[in-house]
């Protein structure tokens, strides 16, 4: 099963000719410039298992790149470090790329753990391998074309220059780490058969109900909350749908109040509030 983020591809061949490394527009070189040798198939090769981060390591980089975990209470910054260092244990990160920054991996498992936040499923255990690749990467599966993310078999891939687009513009309603998570949560509760989070699976019914109506007026000439992309299938509209809870959510409970309930009852946590 497949679910993908996909970029206009003449877009992006004129934007592949010009790929960098990972992009500094945010990163003072990025945060923290920890690299690591390339393994002998040019990726590298983070295992969870066995980096060390210290607590002020996680912070620091949570500080300065997620407001999200900025706005918690002590208490709620306690359980987000501990989710997010159980979550990063139990992943593999392929960097596709000459070298890397460990911070890599501390930002992309937080944007799993901000999603889940109100979960008691947050692990996601179905999915082991996190690939990360500079810029936009071709996809294959079912036909050629080129990607900024997409979730496919035990993998999640991210283009980390968009990725990291989606922190500098928090409020533009496009975060491809948020789309492709929200794709990875759905499939980890309803098509593996494993690890379900019953707070999921007991509000996400109400979800297909309002949100199918919500669909259905979005593609009514006039009614642009949504983009066009979101209206493909229904699958990119609960995506899409996440990402606007999270980074427009006065807007969406302005526009889709009905909407915007339905989603504080499924990830069990209001931005809002």
């Amino acid at each position: 099963m497949l679910f993908e983020f996909t970029i206009t591809l003449v877009l992006v061949i004129a934007v592949a000719l010009l790929l960098q490394r990972i992009p500094g527009k945010d990163n003072d070189k990025n945060p923290g410039e920890a690299e690591q040798e390339n393994d002998q198939t040019g990726f590298l090769i983070y295992r969870g298992s066995e980096l060390r981060f210290s607590d002020e390591t996680f912070t620091t980089v949570l500080g300065r790149h997620l407001p999200y975990f900025n706005r918690l209470d002590t208490a709620d910054k306690e359980k987000f470090l501990s989710r997010l260092k159980e979550f990063v244990k139990i992943k593999i990160f392929i960097i596709h790329d000459k070298s890397g920054f460990r911070e890599m991996p501390i930002l992309i498992s937080a944007t799993a753990i901000k999603l889940s936040f109100g979960l008691n499923g947050y692990l996601l255990p179905y999915f082991k391998f996190i690939h990360i690749f500079p810029a936009e990467f071709v996809g294959v599966n079912p036909f050629l074309r080129v990607l900024a993310g997409n979730v496919s078999g035990s993998s999640i891939r991210i283009s980390w220059k968009h990725f990291l687009e989606g922190y500098q513009f928090p409020h533009d309603g496009e975060n491809v780490g948020l789309h492709e998570m929200a794709h990875a949560y759905y499939f980890q509760n309803f098509e593996t058969g494993e690890n379900a989070d019953k707070n999921f699976i007991t509000y996400f019914p109400g979800f297909n109900n309002t949100g199918n109506k919500v669909f259905q007026l979005e593609k009514v000439p006039g009614n642009d909350f949504y983009s066009a992309y979101a209206l493909t299938n229904f699958q990119e509209f609960w995506a899409e749908s996440v990402e606007l809870f999270f980074e427009r959510s006065a807007q969406l409970q302005t526009a889709y109040p009905d909407l915007y309930k339905t989603m504080v009852a499924i990830l069990n946590q209001d931005p809002l509030h």
